[in-house]
């Protein structure tokens, strides 16, 4: 294999490996074949990809934006209080429509998911809540039909 080839090589793998590990990802809204769905994701250093679309998959918003470092910090601290890494993985009151929320964290080493749907669950809503204060001054709201 040509020398370029491998130093190409070992600098694509440098560079995809530097990348800020996601710390939030979450996805919020209609659990029906209509309706609008957020996308949010947010990655140790405070960069936030967020994604309003359609059900059937039109883009309806974008944005792109960071947030200070410490207010992740204090999302992954009140996570830690609300108890959300000891959460079940999954919340469903059986009906095929409606709305749900969809949160993944990562935090020292811990990752844990958590899937509601058509239901309101007190830790989640405060989490949610948070969540929705960090992201005020962007005008985004985090909305899961609670």
């Amino acid at each position: 294999m040509p020398k370029q080839l491998i130093s190409l090589i070992g600098i694509l793998s440098l560079a995809l490996s530097a990348r800020p590990q996601v710390v939030l990802q979450l996805n919020a809204g209609s659990r029906a074949s209509w309706g609008t769905n957020q996308d949010l994701f947010i990655d140790q250093q405070g960069h936030c990809r967020y994604y309003l679309n359609e059900v059937n998959g039109k883009k309806e918003d974008s944005s792109f934006f960071s947030v200070p470092a410490v207010q992740i910090d204090s999302l992954l601290t009140k996570a830690q209080q609300l108890g959300f890494f000891g959460l079940n993985e999954k919340y469903d009151a059986g009906r095929a429509d409606g709305a749900g929320i969809f949160i993944s964290l990562s935090s020292s080493g811990k990752k844990h998911s958590v899937d509601l749907r058509n239901e309101d669950l007190p830790a989640i809503h405060e989490l949610v809540d948070r969540i929705n204060r960090i992201l005020a001054p962007h005008r985004i709201r985090i909305n899961y039909g609670q």
